[in-house]
C-alpha cells in the first residue's frame, strides 16, 4: 500500500521560494509567541523560578533533537566544523526571527544577539528581565556536540549578568573551521 503524500508537501512544493522564505520567518515568529505564552503561563501559575527550571530543561531536550534534524536534512558529517555548527544555529527554528551577528576570525566566532524578542516582550508587558544564559547554555552547547564536538561554546555575557545597551548577549564558539 502506497504511503499517501501530505498535501502540505505538495502545497509548499508549490510556492515561490520568496513566499518560502516569508513562511519561515512567520514559523519563527510562531515560535516565539508559543515559547512565550508557556513560558508566562507556568511563570504565571508556578513562578519565574519554577518557569526557568522547566524551559532549561526544554532548551536541553529541544536543542538536541533539533540539532540532530538539521544535521541529518544537511547530511552533515561527523565533526563538520565550527562553520557547520554556527550554519546549524542559523537554521534553528527560533533564529529567523532574532536579530544577531556573527563575527568569524579563523576558529573562533562571536555570536551577539543584538534583539531578543521574548526579553523585548517582557519589558513591554512589564515583567522583568530573565535570566536566560542556562537554557542557551544548553542550546548552545548541545548544538555544537551533535554537529562537532570539538566545538567549544562560552558565554561572554548574558541575562542575568549585565550587558551592553546594544546587545543582549554575546557567545564565543571555537574550533575547527571546517570537518577534518
Amino acid at each position: 500500500m502506497e504511503t499517501p503524500q501530505n498535501p502540505v508537501h505538495a502545497q509548499l512544493e508549490q510556492l515561490p521560494r520568496e513566499t518560502l522564505i516569508e513562511l519561515i520567518k512567520m514559523y519563527s515568529w510562531n515560535w516565539h509567541t508559543c515559547d512565550g505564552l508557556w513560558f508566562s503561563g507556568v511563570e504565571d501559575r508556578y513562578g519565574t523560578e519554577k518557569a526557568l527550571e522547566i524551559d532549561i530543561h526544554m532548551w536541553d531536550v529541544s536543542s538536541k533533537l533539533e540539532a540532530r534534524r538539521i544535521k541529518e536534512v544537511l547530511s552533515l558529517p561527523e565533526n563538520a566544523g565550527l562553520d557547520a555548527v554556527l550554519g546549524a544555529i542559523n537554521l534553528m527554528s527560533w533564529a529567523a526571527k532574532c536579530s544577531y551577528i556573527i563575527q568569524k576570525d579563523g576558529e573562533r566566532a562571536l555570536l551577539t544577539v543584538l534583539s531578543c524578542p521574548p526579553q523585548e516582550a517582557r519589558l513591554r508587558s512589564g515583567k522583568e528581565v530573565f535570566a536566560c544564559r542556562p537554557t542557551f547554555e544548553h542550546g548552545f552547547t548541545n548544538v555544537a556536540a551533535i554537529i562537532d564536538s570539538r566545538v567549544k561554546v562560552s558565554c561572554k555575557y548574558c541575562p542575568p549578568g549585565s550587558h551592553p545597551p546594544d546587545s543582549w548577549c554575546q557567545w564565543e564558539f571555537t574550533g575547527p573551521k571546517t570537518a577534518q
